[in-house]
């Protein structure tokens, strides 16, 4: 058995949201997804996304307190293509009809039916979201981005 076969963390989703708080809130509501995403360091192969939210964080955003579009398209393609922190996964033509599948059983958007999809897909456990209109599949829990979320997924993380 390798080591990479003894890793053995909840496998959590990232919402889109998430990194939006991260790096375009303020400080105290910023700093939890910080630690979180400094903790990925130490917890390889624990979080995924789909290639929707790097579409989505490159889209232009009008908010007064968002980044610059140059900074931002740095930022996250660094974060989601460079740094190896979480895992991009593409949206495949299995994803799009599982979507579908999901939105005839669940009234959702889009995009949030891909990330929801994309996370059964990835077998997450654990959904990273500030959403709560997220409806998600029994057997998957929702975390919210706050000092109290990150705290429990570190906490399931070092379990």
């Amino acid at each position: 058995m390798g080591p990479l076969a003894q890793v053995r963390v909840p496998l959590v989703y990232i919402d889109t949201n998430v990194f939006i708080i991260g790096f375009e809130s303020p400080f105290e509501t910023a700093k939890p997804v910080q630690d979180l995403l400094v903790a990925l360091r130490e917890q390889p192969l624990s979080a995924v996304t789909s290639e929707l939210t790097l579409a989505e964080l490159l889209a232009p955003n009008l908010s007064p307190k968002a980044l610059a579009p140059d900074e931002r398209r740095r930022l996250y393609l660094d974060l989601l293509i460079w740094s190896n922190l979480i895992e991009l996964k593409p949206v495949t033509r299995e994803i799009l009809i599982e979507t579908a599948d999901l939105r005839q059983a669940t009234p959702c958007k889009l995009p949030d039916a891909v990330h929801v999809a994309t996370a059964v897909h990835a077998k997450c456990g654990l959904f990273l979201s500030r959403d709560k209109r997220m409806r998600l599949p029994a057997g998957m829990m929702q975390i919210p981005p706050d000092r109290s979320g990150i705290d429990h997924l570190m906490a399931a993380w070092s379990q």
